[in-house]
């Protein structure tokens, strides 16, 4: 399966068939899923079989997702967290989409902006949203500052794109 566990209880992850998606709670312990993808989605009828909640936040590759959906999925996972279920956010290829959704998550549950960032990068090494998701990510964050008057920093994109584009410099050393 295309999945990496950031957390144990929060996992990034790509595109699953629908025999991955029968065994993610019996093999991974997964309770909830949520698909950003606007070019597919996943089979309802056999994750609910599984005993698994689901959210479809339909997103364009490459694209910023809404701040709607960001706090739709947030909310989320946060009810997935308080009722102790395993939670897989996923996309395509759990690069972009799904990355940006469970940075907000991470964050949401405590951690500041850079050592979220830090922890999927170190855990799954292809996270590296695109610009626009580190734009819809930026705006999230300072409105969740806002909102909260947490002290964390928000990172700008030249720190960002640092950490999340590291593996680009590492090929070409």
């Amino acid at each position: 399966m295309n999945l990496t566990w950031i957390t144990p209880h929060l996992a990034i992850g790509g595109r699953l068939s629908d025999a991955e998606a029968a065994r993610l709670a019996a093999d991974e312990g997964v309770g909830a899923v949520v698909d950003l993808r606007s070019e597919a989605v996943d089979e309802r009828a056999i994750l609910h079989a599984q005993g698994i909640a689901f959210l479809h936040l339909p997103t364009d590759d490459h694209a910023a997702v809404t701040a709607a959906m960001l706090d739709e999925g947030v909310a989320f996972a946060e009810a997935q967290r308080a009722a102790g279920r395993r939670l897989l956010i996923h996309c395509e290829h759990g690069i972009g989409r799904s990355a940006t959704l469970a940075l907000a998550a991470l964050v949401a549950g405590g951690m500041a902006p850079l050592d979220a960032l830090n922890l999927a990068k170190d855990r799954r090494d292809r996270v590296s949203p695109s610009p626009a998701q580190y734009g819809c990510w930026r705006d999230w964050l300072l409105a969740r500052r806002a909102r909260t008057s947490e002290a964390w920093e928000v990172p700008d994109f030249d720190l960002f794109a640092s950490i999340a584009y590291r593996h680009l410099a590492a090929a070409k050393a």
